[in-house]
Formats: C-alpha cells, sequence, structure tokens
C-alpha cells in the first residue's frame, strides 16, 4: 500500500513539473538539469540503471486502484438503491 501509494504520487508530481516547466522553468542550464532528471524519473532511468519495472508497477497500481474504486462505487450505489426499494 504504501510503496504504491509512493510510486504513484512520483508518477503524479513528476507528470505535473513536465506538463508545466514554467513551474521549474527552463531557461538556464541548472533547469534544464532539473527537468532531464524529472524527465528520467518519469519514464523510470535514474543515471544508467532502468526502473522502467518499477514504474509498470506504479501504473498497474493506478489501474487497480481506479477498477476498485468504480466497483466501490457501483456496489455502494446498489445498496443504497436496495435499501431505498426495501422502505
Amino acid at each position: 500500500g504504501l510503496i504504491s501509494s509512493l510510486l504513484i504520487l512520483m508518477m503524479c508530481i513528476t507528470g505535473f513539473l513536465l506538463n508545466n516547466k514554467s513551474i521549474i522553468g527552463y531557461s538556464t542550464d541548472t533547469e534544464l538539469n532539473m527537468q532531464k532528471f524529472i524527465f528520467a524519473l518519469h519514464t523510470g532511468t535514474i543515471g544508467n540503471m532502468s526502473i522502467v519495472w518499477l514504474i509498470d508497477i506504479g501504473a498497474l497500481c493506478m489501474i487497480i486502484c481506479t477498477i476498485s474504486g468504480i466497483i466501490m462505487l457501483v456496489n455502494i450505489r446498489y445498496a443504497k438503491r436496495k435499501n431505498r426499494l426495501k422502505k
């Protein structure tokens, strides 16, 4: 649970920063290196080490959380409807 949450958080933050480059800037070499680092984290690379499998686990966690959330929503709505019809 905790590791999944941290992976999802990392993917969300790095994706947000990549989409909003004005937050980290992109005019100086330091800011360009920061963008490269963020992009590397988001795509699953740290230095020469590939962590794509870790990113895939994060993606699977997001898929599982989304599907389970939809199932829970449907079950709750079905139970409420069923209780309302009984009364």
